[in-house]
């Protein structure tokens, strides 16, 4: 048995002290809480619905509703810690203190309901019969929305995929008209600049618009205790990650081969990226395992009258799938004595789940308070497989626009190397050309006015080797983002698609090259004369 750390009890401030200790050591791509507030409300109001609906079940009075609402996190709790302040401390019935707060509220789902909850506070309606059509109307509410959102991000992937290819083609322009400079034909430096200003402003524009449109959900928990491949990926992000941004600094100084820096970064991200998807597959598995075993704990529980202990001693531990491994070890820490919060803190820990994290809390929360755990498992179990149905269909999405984007990537990256090795080539044979049939070539310009404009010089090939490599570069990080963002969970996700984006990038560095040599041949300048 892993040795336990001191924790507190369920919703304790220790835990929320560890939580704001663990910020500085995760590793965040977030533009701000604020920018996604819209969407993380339906999410908030469901889950603190959900466990009012629950608490709702022990038959205590609204005054004890509304006061351990209120010390949950999330928005709406929030609102509720001021409908709490505003009875005890000024005297304010309920209703009353729910109309003000809700002339406050600036999300219309929130304001609704506070609104809704005056009303029923007002008429005296049952608070548990109240909240459970709440939450009932909630999760239809949370699935309308989430499946609109997954709606917008199916739409706004396919529009990302044309942006990219059009920003792509004006940057193949660019390449095939710089074999024309030789001419002096415009700035070269000039186009450049506005090709990368337009590729910047289209890739990056729309990663964040896959960003805003794609539902908002927490799927990673926040906890001290930690699955062991979210521990691993703590322990690995301290060196792994300042080395991916070192490493290769240091070896585009030196003047490594550009294969070299993108291989660097994608061996350096590969083992994260690894125990990241593992990680991400455990946690989907124990989320879709976990409607059924909340369901089950209650029932037996509730149908024998015996504790939440004895409950899962006489579960069938192969019906709870992949958490039969966190379920034994919960039961065998609750028969040797200790502290049952703990045991469940642990049991939640390891998990890596934000989902059973939120909901075995609420779970517990209200049996613990004496509700009825054949309702309250009904409850949890019903909330838990909506959200678990609702992920399935955003992955659908998500796989189809990853599928999509790997062979994607690798076709424009390979077409903007094989135009640069074209005119490298291009470049190449003119210089031939001039060395072997100079006399001839240069009194034929020399009859062409000066105004004509054909002032021959060769292209600029060290500087469109850096362009080449920056473009590659940007579209690497931008799809990076957008496979991330389009498929959420943990950031560290971001390290997977990265990894294998920067090693297809050096594939095509080191493949194009001799492909490019082998169909580029001019076989008359071998027997060409000066």
């Amino acid at each position: 048995m892993r040795r336990m750390k001191k924790v507190g009890v369920l919703g304790g401030n220790e835990e929320e002290e560890g939580a704001k200790r663990r910020k500085k050591h995760v590793l965040r791509f977030d533009f701000g809480s604020k920018i996604k507030e819209d969407q993380a409300m339906m999410l908030d109001l469901l889950n603190i619905i959900t466990y009012m609906s629950s608490i709702a079940t022990a038959d205590i009075g609204r005054d004890k509703i509304i006061e351990l609402a209120s010390q949950q996190e999330g928005i709406t709790a929030g609102y509720l810690r001021r409908v709490h302040l505003l009875v005890r401390n000024y005297g304010y019935d309920y209703a009353e203190a729910c109309k003000v707060v809700a002339e406050t509220a600036t999300h219309p789902a929130l304001k609704d309901f506070l609104i809704r909850l005056s009303n029923a506070f007002s008429t005296g309606e049952d608070e548990e019969k109240f909240l459970r059509t709440e939450a009932e109307h909630m999760v239809e509410k949370y699935t309308n929305k989430y499946t609109g959102d997954v709606e917008s991000l199916r739409k706004w992937t396919d529009g990302y995929s044309a942006l990219l290819v059009s920003v792509t083609t004006v940057i193949a322009v660019f390449l095939v008209s710089s074999m024309f400079q030789m001419f002096k034909i415009g700035n070269l430096q000039l186009l450049a600049t506005l090709g990368g200003i337009i590729l910047c402003f289209v890739a990056f524009f729309g990663v964040y618009i896959i960003y805003r449109v794609a539902p908002y959900e927490k799927v990673v928990h926040s906890l001290d205790v930690k699955s062991r491949e979210q521990e691993l990926l703590r322990r690995m992000s301290i060196f792994l990650i300042p080395s991916a941004f070192i490493f290769p600094i240091v070896l585009l100084i030196s003047g490594a081969d550009e294969w070299t820096i993108f291989l660097t970064i994608s061996i350096l991200l590969a083992p994260m990226g690894f125990f990241a998807m593992k990680d991400a597959r455990n946690i989907e598995r124990r989320d879709r395992d976990l409607s059924p075993f909340l369901k089950s704990l209650g029932a037996t529980a509730g149908i024998t009258g015996t504790t939440l202990a004895v409950a899962i001693s006489r579960l069938d531990k192969k019906a709870v799938g992949s958490l039969e491994e966190f379920v034994n070890r919960l039961y065998k820490r609750l028969v040797n004595g200790i502290n049952p919060s703990v045991c469940w803190y642990y049991f939640m820990g390891e998990t890596g789940s934000e989902l059973v994290n939120k909901y075995v809390r609420v779970f517990l929360d209200a049996i613990n308070l004496g509700g009825d755990p054949v309702e309250i498992g009904k409850v949890t179990s019903h909330s838990v497989l909506g959200i678990t149905l609702l992920r399935a269909r955003r992955k659908l999405v998500a796989n189809g626009f990853i599928n999509l984007m790997i062979p994607l990537h690798v076709g424009m990256c390979g077409v903007l190397m094989f135009i640069y090795e074209m005119v490298l080539h291009f470049n190449e044979w003119l210089a031939e050309i001039f060395k072997k049939v100079s006399p001839e070539i240069i009194g034929g310009i020399g009859g062409i006015p000066s105004g004509f404009g054909y002032n021959i010089s060769e292209v600029d090939i060290p500087f469109l080797s850096k362009y080449v490599m920056f473009v590659i570069f940007v579209l690497t990080i931008a799809n990076s983002f957008a496979s991330k963002y389009a498929s959420g969970g943990s950031n560290y996700k971001l390290c997977a698609y990265a990894s294998i984006l920067f090693a297809l990038s050096a594939l095509i560095y080191l493949a194009m090259p001799p492909l490019a040599s082998k169909i580029f041949t001019m076989p008359f300048l071998s027997s060409a004369t000066p």
